[in-house]
């Protein structure tokens, strides 16, 4: 909490319109996640609001947000009033989905993830809004355009890079908004395999992992982290620029799956973490079911003499997204704070 936030009481009829709001969020689109602890507190720091994973709490502007939420749309500031609305909707998404998955090798545990996470909570306020707003009682305002324009921009690219006939658009974005945050590439990678490449490559869990993580490569901007404070341009580039590069690595799968059938595609999963978990649960499980302790040497002359890898390369140690750096790939989490708007094109928030 910062200093001068104020606890909204839970017996006000502030506190009351806020949890009517938060819960049809939740229903509209059910998670079966719900991280709010109770906590709202009014902020007058400039910024539209934040959800606090570590706390739970949600922090929204007294001035741009709990104002006007009065429980009906009104005649005047229609404008604020719906992005006010938006924020609820933006915010509330974020606390119905988990942000961490640890142990899953396609989760992109970086700063990759806060861009797209953004963009997924700003699209399906996008989305959502209109009928959120006419069920709520808002009736009649129309929201003037995305908060976060540049990730916004880029997923709406991307999923409609990854729809096709076996998931369409509605489904992905339906998929994205349950989450986790940190599994949002390799949704997005489900989608485009599924969809260009479910006739090629095998529905084996080794194979269809490694060719998600290999996709998942291709979509790992350097400019994702930026993007909740970049235009909608900026966006679209960044999704024009994952395109040739995605494609190719189709055609690459492809032509892999058509000379070696029976060989998972060589791909390097993103959460090495993950990867050296399972490998020491693997390895603790052969210690414990073995019936007697063989001689070290012999272990290590018949692994050599194989040259067998785990699929994809699974366990190989890498640098992660091009950081060796001890600890990579495990950031702290953070609140999410959407900070004032602005007149000029760049209007994203912190």
């Amino acid at each position: 909490m910062a200093d001068g936030d104020r606890l909204v009481p839970r017996d006000s009829a502030l506190y009351r319109e806020f949890a009517r709001l938060h819960q049809m969020a939740h229903e509209a689109r059910s998670t079966g996640v719900n991280r709010w602890s109770g906590d709202l507190y009014a902020t007058s720091d400039g910024l539209w609001g934040g959800f606090d994973p570590k706390t739970g709490s949600i922090r929204l502007s007294q001035d741009l947000v709990l104002r006007h939420l009065t429980g009906k749309s009104a005649d005047r500031e229609q404008g604020k009033q719906a992005e006010a609305l938006a924020t609820v909707l933006h915010e509330s998404t974020h606390s119905a989905m988990e942000t961490d998955a640890p142990g899953q090798p396609n989760a992109v545990r970086s700063q990759h993830s806060k861009g797209i996470m953004e963009g997924v909570a700003e699209l399906r306020t996008t989305t959502d809004f209109d009928a959120f707003a006419d069920a709520a009682g808002y009736t009649g305002i129309a929201l003037p355009g995305p908060q976060y324009p540049g990730p916004h921009a880029a997923v709406d690219n991307l999923i409609t890079q990854a729809a096709g006939p076996v998931v369409s658009r509605q489904a992905l974005i339906d998929k994205m908004a349950q989450g986790p945050g940190v599994m949002h590439f390799d949704q997005l990678a489900d989608g485009v395999l599924r969809n260009r490449l479910a006739h090629v490559v095998p529905n084996r869990v080794d194979d269809q992992l490694a060719v998600r993580a290999a996709l998942i490569q291709t979509m790992m901007h350097p400019h994702w982290p930026t993007l909740p404070h970049r235009s909608a341009d900026a966006g679209e580039l960044v999704a024009k620029d994952i395109r040739p590069g995605l494609n190719a690595k189709v055609d690459e799968i492809r032509h892999h799956y058509q000379v070696k059938p029976q060989q998972p595609f060589p791909a390097d999963s993103p959460n090495q973490y993950a990867v050296r978990l399972a490998a020491e649960d693997s390895t603790r499980a052969e210690q414990s079911t073995a019936p007697s302790e063989p001689d070290p040497r012999q272990v290590t002359t018949s692994r050599f003499l194989t040259g067998q890898a785990p699929a994809a390369h699974a366990t190989r140690p890498s640098p992660y997204l091009g950081n060796g750096a001890r600890g990579a790939g495990i950031p702290a989490g953070r609140s999410i704070d959407r900070p004032t708007r602005t007149n000029t094109p760049d209007r994203g928030r912190d």
